[in-house]
């Protein structure tokens, strides 16, 4: 605007310095003339000059108008020239560092010779991008390089996503496996557990008695045949045998008396094979004990028997007895 408003100026000042000599060689040439025809011809000099200026300034009005129009075309121009170069410098900046140097050299000249000759702006677009091809083709190579190691990196890491997908389906089956395997030891302890407080809720103890002697050989089992406690049904009166209803340990505890004057020998046996023995001498009726702790398990067999020939007394008193439970 300032240098449209300076042109101006300057055009006018030209044009009255040479209507302003014009008047005056003019004036010269008339002072021959009359007065009044001197004025007659001032007048109509200055209407002309008043036309002309009109004229002109119409004209002076047009030339700043279009000059201003082309100075904001070429400021539109310089603008839209910055913003692509700086798109360019961004794009150059995120791929290629390699490139920053020369393509902010190549950015600084084109910016400096779009300042100074917008003139030339087609010519200097079209040498930037013959100077960019290079670079561009060496983007498009780098870009197509980035798409093949984009590529790989994804096919890598499908690869290790399987591999870590079969490591973790493995991982989860051992889990599985220990699992269900350390659930089954847990219900088979429960079982126990439970098994043992059903066992400790469900005690066994028997007792039974004698009231009238028996004459024994040896091998004879001596017949306990009155109950007076059985639970658990371990015991059989008709036999003799204490049979262990499940595995255990047994408290097993006898009595036994011998006849006045003659002797007596027992052995407690289990499952056939004795454990201990008891003899009493003919002094008197003698009282004989047996008191053991037994591990037994389930369905072994625990009895007294004769070895030899002998006999065991009892009465109405009931002086021999044949007793156990368990303990646990």
């Amino acid at each position: 605007m300032d240098f449209s408003r300076t042109l101006i100026s300057f055009l006018s000042l030209s044009f009255a310095w040479a209507l302003a000599s014009s008047i005056g060689s003019e004036f010269e040439s008339s002072l021959t003339c009359s007065k009044f025809h001197f004025e007659e011809k001032v007048l109509e000099k200055l209407v002309r000059l008043e036309h002309t200026m009109q004229n002109v300034e119409e004209k002076m009005n047009m030339w700043e108008n279009a000059i201003t129009s082309k100075l904001d075309e070429m400021k539109i121009i310089k603008k839209q020239t910055e913003t692509f170069v700086q798109s360019i410098q961004d794009a150059q900046l995120q791929e290629q560092t390699q490139f920053n140097k020369s393509y902010q050299d190549i950015v600084q000249q084109f910016k400096t010779q779009a300042g100074n000759e917008t003139v030339f702006y087609g010519d200097q677009m079209n040498t930037l991008l013959e100077s960019l091809s290079p670079k561009i083709k060496l983007f498009t190579e780098a870009e197509e390089k980035r798409e093949s190691v984009k590529e790989l990196m994804h096919s890598s890491l499908q690869k290790e996503q399987k591999r870590l997908n079969s490591s973790y389906n493995q991982i989860v089956d051992l889990f599985k496996v220990n699992s269900n395997k350390a659930l089954q030891e847990l219900i088979l302890k429960q079982e126990q557990g439970y098994a043992e407080m059903v066992n400790h809720r469900n005690p066994i103890a028997f007792s039974a008695y004698r009231s009238s002697s028996q004459s024994l050989t040896s091998g004879t089992k001596v017949l306990f045949s009155q109950v007076w406690t059985n639970v658990g049904n371990g015991y059989e009166p008709s036999t003799g045998i204490f049979t262990a209803p499940r595995t255990g340990l047994y408290h097993i505890t006898a009595v036994v008396m011998s006849p006045s004057g003659r002797n007596l020998s027992l052995r407690l046996y289990r499952n056939k094979s004795m454990l201990s023995g008891s003899y009493l001498n003919g002094r008197d009726y003698n009282t004989g004990t047996f008191d053991v702790i037994l591990s037994l398990q389930k369905r072994d067999e625990v009895y007294i028997a004769g070895y030899g020939s002998y006999t065991i007394y009892s009465d109405s008193g009931k002086h021999i007895t044949f007793s156990g439970h368990i303990i646990m």
